[in-house]
């Protein structure tokens, strides 16, 4: 471990002030890749008297480490845990992005009830690009309450967007009236235009009609399981 994490944790250990310890907190999401680090700031998550000391605590962690996936489901599973908690765990486990995260947040998905965590939870599956979330972001496509967050999402994760055939079907064929809606339906548009070559949002239409844009969704898969198996040879 770092001299400076040493310092600063010695620092933490110490100190008595919130306003310090949060100063520290911010300080040591220099060093959330070392794993003694993510440790103490899993421990002091457990802490329940101060709701902005545990917001720190959630931004510095490392949202790709393995080891936050357990205590931050068990926050996301507590009905007694505030509503700011779980909403920014849910964005941890989306950017998190493992098997284990999208397991979680697709069990959420299915129990959760409360209309905003739900929301969070529905653009957290955006972060992934497996098949599994196809079904609870069909679903939500489905409800106007939800559906803003799946075109957000598939506004941001070209990729999850590019390579299914039932999310592109469903989100061209919204009728849009909401102004944010829009803005994130036209970026959809724009970047379908742009990939498959399409000239017109009516040609675009025509190809989901008659299928025959699976031909170009299967080249893209292809190309990018290509370009992944490339980048794995290289690191």
């Amino acid at each position: 471990m770092s001299e400076e994490a040493k310092a600063l944790l010695r620092r933490l250990k110490k100190e008595k002030k919130i306003n310090k310890q949060i100063e520290l907190i911010q300080k040591l999401q220099a060093y959330n890749n070392e794993e003694i680090v993510t440790h103490v700031l899993l421990v002091h998550l457990e802490r329940k008297d101060h709701d902005a000391f545990r917001t720190e605590v959630l931004n510095a962690l490392n949202p790709k480490d393995e080891f936050i996936i357990k205590p931050l489901s068990q926050i996301l599973f507590n009905k007694d845990e505030p509503l700011t908690i779980r909403q920014k765990v849910v964005m941890l486990l989306g950017q998190n992005g493992s098997k284990k995260a999208l397991s979680t947040l697709l069990t959420a998905a299915k129990k959760i009830k409360d209309p905003l965590l739900l929301d969070n939870i529905i653009l957290g599956l955006t972060y992934f690009e497996d098949k599994k979330v196809e079904k609870p972001l069909l679903k939500a496509l489905e409800n106007e309450d939800l559906r803003l967050q799946v075109l957000t999402g598939l506004a941001r994760n070209e990729n999850l967007l590019l390579r299914s055939y039932p999310l592109i079907k469903a989100a061209l064929n919204l009728s849009i009236t909401k102004s944010f809606e829009k803005l994130h339906y036209e970026k959809i548009l724009e970047t379908l235009l742009a990939e498959f070559g399409y000239q017109t949002k009516e040609e675009l239409l025509a190809a989901i009609s008659d299928k025959s844009i699976m031909k170009k969704i299967t080249a893209y898969n292809k190309k990018q399981t290509e370009i992944a198996a490339t980048l794995k040879k290289i690191r």
